[in-house]
């Protein structure tokens, strides 16, 4: 689908509805049930979004023309006045005394995330509960993995099944025989080994330590069988870091993994921003990416540097040593 402009009876900005971006590792956007798209979009401000109304999106800031920001699991609303979270979320807590009449609570807090706090005015596209009602409900389409990392590592991201609001990463993460695999082969080479070995006992992980550094010298180690469902619960032997994408540092917008010469960096999804490509978010490290070329519809070849701005010096020399020289060129003659 091509994007689709929506405006509001009582805003003179433009609403941009691009398609609902695919899951990717660094885009964790759950896909929405069959036959449900933008089509079936439309903007209202918060504090008209209905009970049953399926919250799908919100904008980039305005005055002008706003794009949409889709949430990462498409949600159906339970709006309520600001003040019942019987949870103390971290939402309600960042909100300023004061000021709760401005906001408006589109879903209160849950074991698995905050109450989604915004204010009145804020626009919202949203599925209205009688369009989402014709279609199959949101539960039906996969649920996409949590990721994690190592602590003070490079090695992941690994994929887990969600965990609760209350995770803490000292706590179990249930993972498949491939990703506990895969962790058994990183840990030996990465900053979290701290002296430990994992060994394969037909179907089950052994993670022992060192015998010399055991506080219980009797004490094998840790050995994890699998559950019912074959997935290993592997917990309190190091810290787990939940990972994600960095955000663009030049405009916050989420970012998507591209291959830049075998080194990975991240390109900015915002759709007006000129930085292409970046490191870590560190602005330093930045300026070490590699630089890279691209061919521009008139076919001229452009050298940007790894931040993404262009290279005016280099491409202006690659123009030059491709332009004929006069003495080059074919001179006709009466």
């Amino acid at each position: 689908m091509t994007d689709r402009i929506v405006t509001t009876p009582s805003s003179t900005d433009q609403f941009v509805l691009s398609d609902r971006p695919a899951p990717t590792l660094s885009q964790r956007y759950r896909p929405l049930p069959d036959g449900l798209n933008t089509s079936h979009y439309t903007v209202v401000p918060a504090h008209q979004v209905r009970a049953g109304d399926v919250v799908a999106a919100f904008f980039t800031n305005g005055p002008g023309i706003r794009h949409a920001k889709h949430v990462a699991e498409a949600f159906p609303a339970h709006p309520r006045a600001f003040g019942r979270c019987t949870a103390e979320c971290q939402a309600c807590k960042d909100v300023p005394f004061g000021a709760t009449d401005r906001y408006v609570c589109l879903d209160p807090a849950d074991e698995r995330a905050d109450c989604v706090i915004h204010f009145r005015n804020t626009p919202v596209a949203i599925i209205p509960a009688d369009v989402a009602a014709c279609f199959p409900p949101l539960d039906s389409a996969p649920l996409l993995p949590d990721l994690f990392i190592l602590d003070h590592s490079d090695y992941g991201p690994y994929e887990a099944l969600p965990v609760s609001r209350g995770w803490g990463p000292w706590n179990a993460l249930s993972i498949t025989r491939d990703t506990a695999e895969q962790i058994a082969t990183d840990l030996t080479i990465s900053d979290a080994n701290r002296h430990l070995t994992c060994h394969w006992l037909h179907d089950s992980l052994l993670i022992s330590s060192d015998p010399r550094l055991r506080t219980e010298p009797g004490r094998p180690g840790h050995l994890i069988r699998p559950d019912a469902d074959g997935r290993y619960l592997i917990g309190g032997l190091w810290q787990w870091e939940k990972w994600a994408a960095p955000s663009c540092p030049a405009c916050s917008s989420d970012t998507e993994e591209i291959d830049i010469e075998d080194d990975t960096v991240w390109r900015c999804t915002g759709p007006d921003c000129t930085r292409r490509t970046y490191g870590t978010g560190d602005l330093d490290d930045d300026q070490d990416l590699p630089p890279y070329t691209e061919i521009d519809e008139d076919g001229a070849t452009i050298i940007y540097h790894g931040t993404g701005e262009v290279d005016i010096e280099a491409t202006a020399e690659l123009a030059a040593q491709n332009t004929p020289e006069d003495d080059d060129q074919d001179v006709s003659t009466a």
